[in-house]
């Protein structure tokens, strides 16, 4: 698992594009630098969000080809550790696919990678992450400041929903440690 290139297709594979393009040509800024950093990141925003995607086959008009993105899979074998703790963790953690806390374990550690269902259901976060991605930093951005100021909205966004619980002092004390 994780060991060979992963395609991004369709619609997604054009999101991908977008999320690691250029948005400022002075700057050469971009919100992701590579397609492997939105592999490595798409699953948890989709887990997080509760979306998942199916899959695209939205094609190019001119060559009626779907539309495809890779991570080289060099890149999957480097971030290997990454995506395989990004796994587990939604194994672990994703009570509506598997609600028997056992069978979840033996998903996460004992028998990773043996149900094709297991991966469908993580690649289907991947998909559902690169949507929200995409909704959050991209969609309607039309300048740098726009993508600079949609930034800052999800990180925001993102820290009231998920990290409010966590006082200021109790963060700084995990920091110091």
């Amino acid at each position: 698992m994780f060991d060979k290139q992963y395609r991004f297709r369709g619609r997604h594979a054009l999101r991908v594009d977008a999320l690691t393009s250029v948005f400022d040509s002075v700057s050469r800024a971009k919100l992701f630098d590579r397609n492997v950093d939105v592999y490595a990141n798409a699953p948890l925003i989709g887990f997080l969000y509760g979306r998942t995607a199916d899959v695209d086959d939205t094609k190019n008009p001119e060559t009626n080809q779907v539309y495809s993105q890779n991570v080289m899979g060099d890149r999957v074998i480097y971030s290997q550790e990454e995506l395989l703790f990004n796994f587990r963790l939604i194994m672990l953690l994703d009570k509506s696919y598997e609600p028997d806390e056992e069978a979840r374990i033996n998903k996460a550690f004992r028998h990773m990678g043996e149900d094709p269902n297991d991966e469908a259901r993580f690649d289907s976060y991947v998909r559902g992450g690169i949507d929200v991605l995409y909704e959050k930093l991209i969609e309607g951005a039309n300048s740098p400041d726009d993508f600079v100021n949609r930034l800052f909205d999800f990180i925001e966004e993102f820290n009231e929903r998920f990290n409010e619980d966590i006082s200021d002092e109790e963060f700084l004390k995990l920091c110091a440690q």
